[in-house]
């Protein structure tokens, strides 16, 4: 971190001065920062340049330097977005306690903070590289290692693409953390999976506006919007939730423009089509190699991100698996955030489970 510091020789004394000189931690609470790392190789042999990452810090490292919690984003979602996750008191939504942890949120690439379509000057809109969730994770670590000095941290805490980032630091970098906590997530794709993000992707692409992503006016994706809202929650809530009198209405509020950029759209969504954590392995093979110690959380009715997989994931690897029944589904967070909540908080906390 950029206030840690690590016992080393004499030599060292001056470095790690000018660390100990830097402003507190807690200065830095909640604020946006970018990390520049050069350029980013990814797994197609492509670059990213001028690769950026964007995160926020929440709470104090401590004298070890090994109470971190990272937190990457879900889809289509910003750092900024998970600040009520972070907290130093106990809330309906805290996952993470920053009076004993010190939290990192980090901006996923193409979520239009971090390197992404409609940020780059040189790899602009539809030129820019295809990634992969794995692609994420190593310019993750990257800001992790060579930004925040981190040289191992608590945990990985991820909820939806943020979770299949967790996944996938498992697998990448076992020795690295300790405990993993994916939240409505999978480590690959089921066919449906694969089938919903399919629809996405083509709702998007054959926008008239869309243009093969050489829009000069950002599109307004009227079908692909309406398709997000139906694949996050379950006919039970919408049928509940929504009047028969009240349908014009709800349709209009779905089909609102969302305020990321129609190329970052496509290209998170192809980074979880390509997802797969288990790199054309077998759950089991790979379960033998993971390290760090996994609470799983799914959602029975989730349509977003099925649970099969996950639940095949618990048992493998022998987690605790929590499995909501919440007709929110996927917005988990909506309908069963003290369930999730007290899991995590314990389970990060080495507490026996509710």
């Amino acid at each position: 971190m950029r206030g840690a510091w690590f016992p080393g020789s004499l030599a060292a004394a001056l470095p790690l001065l000018a660390v100990l000189l830097q402003p507190p931690l807690r200065a830095q609470e909640g604020r946006q920062q970018i990390a520049r790392l050069g350029a980013c190789r990814l797994e197609s042999g492509q670059l990213i340049e001028d690769c950026r990452i964007g995160y926020r810090t929440y709470g104090t490292l401590n004298a070890a330097g090994d109470n971190a919690v990272l937190m990457p984003t879900w889809l289509y979602g910003t750092s900024g977005e998970l600040a009520n996750l972070f907290a130093d008191h106990p809330s309906a939504t805290r996952l993470v306690d920053t009076s004993r942890f010190f939290g990192v949120a980090l901006d996923a690439f193409g979520n239009g903070v971090s390197s992404s379509p409609s940020n780059s000057t040189t790899q602009h809109g539809p030129s820019f590289p295809i990634f992969t969730t794995a692609d994420m994770v190593e310019a993750e670590y990257r800001v992790a290692t060579e930004i925040l000095h981190l040289k191992h941290v608590h945990a990985i805490v991820g909820l939806s693409m943020g979770g299949e980032q967790t996944f996938q630091w498992a697998v990448l970098h076992p020795d690295f953390f300790d405990l993993a906590v994916p939240i409505v997530s999978t480590p690959r794709l089921t066919v449906y999976d694969l089938q919903s993000k399919r629809i996405m992707l083509e709702a998007i692409r054959s926008d008239p506006g869309f243009l093969g992503g050489n829009y000069t006016r950002e599109p307004a994706l009227r079908l692909a919007n309406l398709i997000n809202v139906q694949a996050v929650t379950t006919p039970e809530l919408r049928n509940q939730s929504t009047p028969r009198e009240g349908f014009e209405a709800f349709v209009a509020k779905s089909e609102a423009p969302l305020s990321i950029d129609a190329n970052d759209r496509v290209s998170q969504l192809e980074a979880i089509v390509r997802h797969d954590a288990l790199h054309g392995r077998s759950i089991e093979d790979v379960a033998r190699s993971v390290r760090p110690r996994f609470l799983v959380i799914v959602a029975a009715q989730d349509h977003m991100v099925t649970p099969s997989e996950a639940i095949r994931w618990a048992h493998a690897v022998n987690a605790p698996l929590y499995v909501s029944q919440g007709t929110c589904a996927h917005l988990i967070m909506t309908c069963d955030a003290p369930a999730v909540e007290q899991r995590t908080d314990h389970f990060l906390k080495g507490e026996p489970l509710p």
